[in-house]
């Protein structure tokens, strides 16, 4: 099954970040280039899960513009797709969306890329202010 869909570079922000939980699993060996990038919106943190969330907002949140190998595009947004379970057949239970955005990367270019948009409003998180993964909650507590 393909996705029949533009291969835009992946916008991360969270677990899917190198040095993360989730990108040597889903990630690692599966991309040509990652380059520091940012995004608008804002970025919570679901302290109880361990994860983030993206809204859309004007706040800058930081992350990684991740260009899949073309080779492993399709399998590995697919297996990101069930990571953030987004189902595009059923948005509506999708607990995040993926959607277009325009991500600023170091010198100023702007790139369309695609990132996953929270969808859950049953549950809250704290919003991190400086937008970015790295000053969660959990992290300044274990500083390990």
């Amino acid at each position: 099954m393909t996705l029949n869909l533009e291969q835009h570079p992946l916008f991360v922000y969270g677990t899917l970040r190198p040095g993360e939980k989730n990108y040597l699993r889903f990630l690692a060996g599966r991309t040509s280039r990652t380059s520091p990038a940012s995004v608008s919106g804002r970025l919570y943190f679901v302290v109880d899960g361990g994860y983030p969330y993206l809204l859309p907002g004007e706040d800058t949140v930081r992350g990684d513009l991740i260009e899949l190998a073309p080779r492993h595009y399709e399998s590995t947004l697919r297996r990101i797709d069930r990571l953030e379970e987004y189902d595009p057949r059923d948005e509506d239970g999708s607990i995040y969306l993926r959607r277009r955005v325009r991500a600023r990367v170091a010198g100023g270019k702007v790139q369309t890329a695609w990132v996953y948009y929270w969808n859950c409003q049953e549950i809250e998180g704290v919003w991190i202010e400086s937008g970015d993964f790295s000053d969660r909650p959990s992290a300044k507590r274990s500083n390990r």
